[in-house]
């Protein structure tokens, strides 16, 4: 048996046990019952994590498969017995399990006279009063509470504190019957001035009259210096006189321009009375909506989209190296940098670009025609030199992807040749790939088919990437290799946006 042959049973068996506890840790039941997907928005889901349960008036129907963060909200998906039946006024929250138990999501289906949910609506959840929460405003009652009885415990404690509240009670008893007291005593006062009220109201009513006839009096002397002034009151008439001849000169000039306007003429009477104007206006208005509705459009399309960036190494056991054109020049060994560009998280639709260096090179063949002639016979020998050379060389990967959950769906170019891929993914940490390309036989007899699975044993974080491992054979139609690696992938907002500001010419 070949050393390929063994390392690749060696492979397998390592596959086996990877896959098995894998199947352990994640809890897959193989060929279970079929189940319905929920998907819930939440402001907080803390202390939530994956494969939290789901329980409908408190027994087990489900558990949490999914959650990642859409628009600051936290989006869970969830697997629900299909026996449970959800309806329209269905309502779904965060629930703790006892006072410091786990957490888990309380559904409630909703009521039957209500239609069935449809399967495309996410429910809004909510999220109960944190421990936190509660411990903070606790804490700051207490504080408030110790600060007023320290204040107390100043001002009252011991015997000055004693000596401070009878001082106070005494003082409150006396000054209540000094106003008794005072109250008794100016009893006469009171009666007094009521009195005195009620003579000066008589007094005013005979003096009224009295004033009135005075005012009489000051105006008839007013009236007699009018009459001795009466030069200077005219010249305050002409005054005025001319000042109205201006002001109605003014009011004919005023009614010339509003006539002016009136009739159109004029930029303000354009403005105002043109329906050419009026139309340029409006045409001019609906062209800067538009321009601010499309630059809203296309801010928005761009807060949406995503970009992840990754970077990945296998290693080939079993490849190759004395097969006639083949020569590996990069060794036993493949990476990679990926992106993958999602334009729109709603939608379905992805893009992937992906530069590797190809570990068998590439070839360069060249072929050299040399003529000889003989001086002495006339006869001419012909030598063709053909001379091959491996030089590193980089494939390149461009596709368009659909999300066809579980099931994603990848065409176009695969290492630089055309070809097809599908994606099952079992849960957030485990994929299947299947890979074909190269039908045009450009650089083995068979199409290239690739098969491996990949694993993640770390999810993404905001300061840390996703680590994942994966494994499997490459080229099974041709020279297979079993392959082993790993790789990193991590989301890239910065340069989301810096992609997003290069201008593209239309």
């Amino acid at each position: 048996m070949s050393s390929a042959a063994k390392v690749g049973i060696f492979m397998l068996i390592i596959l086996g046990v990877l896959g098995f506890f894998i199947l352990r840790i994640e809890r897959i039941h193989v060929g279970g019952a079929a189940t319905n997907t929920v998907t819930a928005v939440f402001d907080n889901v803390a202390g939530l994590d994956n494969k939290s349960p789901v329980r409908v008036a408190g027994v087990r129907k489900g558990m949490v498969t999914e959650i990642d963060v859409r628009n600051g909200k936290a989006r869970v998906t969830m697997q629900i017995d299909p026996d449970v039946e959800l309806h329209r006024n269905a309502t779904i929250r965060v629930a703790n399990l006892g006072l410091l138990g786990e957490k888990y999501v309380e559904l409630n289906p909703g009521t039957p006279d209500q239609p069935p949910l449809p399967e495309t609506q996410t429910l809004m959840g909510s999220a109960p009063a944190s421990i936190d929460d509660v411990t903070n405003q606790v804490s700051a009652i207490a504080t408030d509470i110790k600060a007023i009885t320290e204040s107390l415990r100043g001002v009252m404690a011991g015997p000055t504190g004693q000596k401070r509240l009878e001082d106070i009670v005494d003082n409150v008893r006396e000054i209540t019957a000094q106003v008794r007291d005072l109250v008794a005593a100016n009893r006469e006062n009171v009666d007094a001035t009521m009195s005195n009220a009620r003579q000066i109201t008589a007094d005013l009513r005979v003096s009224i009259p009295k004033l009135s006839a005075s005012i009489e009096k000051v105006a008839d002397s007013m009236g007699g210096a009018v009459g001795e002034n009466r030069q200077d009151l005219r010249q305050i008439v002409d005054n005025l006189r001319k000042l109205s001849t201006d002001l109605r000169t003014t009011t004919e000039n005023l009614n010339a321009i509003t006539g002016q306007v009136r009739s159109g003429q004029g930029t303000v009477g354009k403005l105002l009375y043109s329906d050419e104007a009026h139309q340029r206006l409006t045409t001019a208005l609906t062209s800067v909506e538009g321009g601010v509705t499309e630059l809203k459009n296309t801010l928005g399309r761009l807060g949406r989209m995503q970009l992840n960036l990754g970077i990945k190494a296998d290693y080939y056991a079993g490849l190759p190296t004395h097969i006639e054109g083949v020569e590996n020049v990069g060794g036993n060994a493949r990476s990679a940098v990926t992106l993958r560009l999602i334009p729109n998280p709603d939608r379905n639709r992805f893009y992937n670009v992906e530069l590797a260096d190809d570990p068998r090179g590439q070839r360069r063949d060249k072929v050299t025609e040399l003529t000889v002639t003989n001086p002495a016979t006339g006869q001419s020998t012909t030598t063709i030199t053909k001379e091959s050379r491996f030089e590193r060389g980089f494939l390149v990967s461009a596709q368009a992807g659909w999300a066809l959950q579980p099931l994603t769906v990848r065409v176009g170019l695969f290492d630089s040749t055309g070809g097809g891929a599908l994606d099952y993914r079992l849960n957030n940490r485990i994929r299947v790939t299947g890979e074909a390309f190269d039908f045009g036989k450009r650089r083995d007899p068979n199409p290239h088919v690739r098969l491996y699975g990949e694993y993640v044993f770390r999810q993404e974080k905001p300061n840390t990437p996703l680590l994942f491992i994966s494994s499997g054979v490459d080229n099974v139609l041709n020279n297979t290799a079993f392959t082993f690696g790993g790789g990193i992938r991590w989301r890239d907002d910065d340069l989301k946006y810096l992609l997003g500001s290069v201008p593209v010419g239309r």
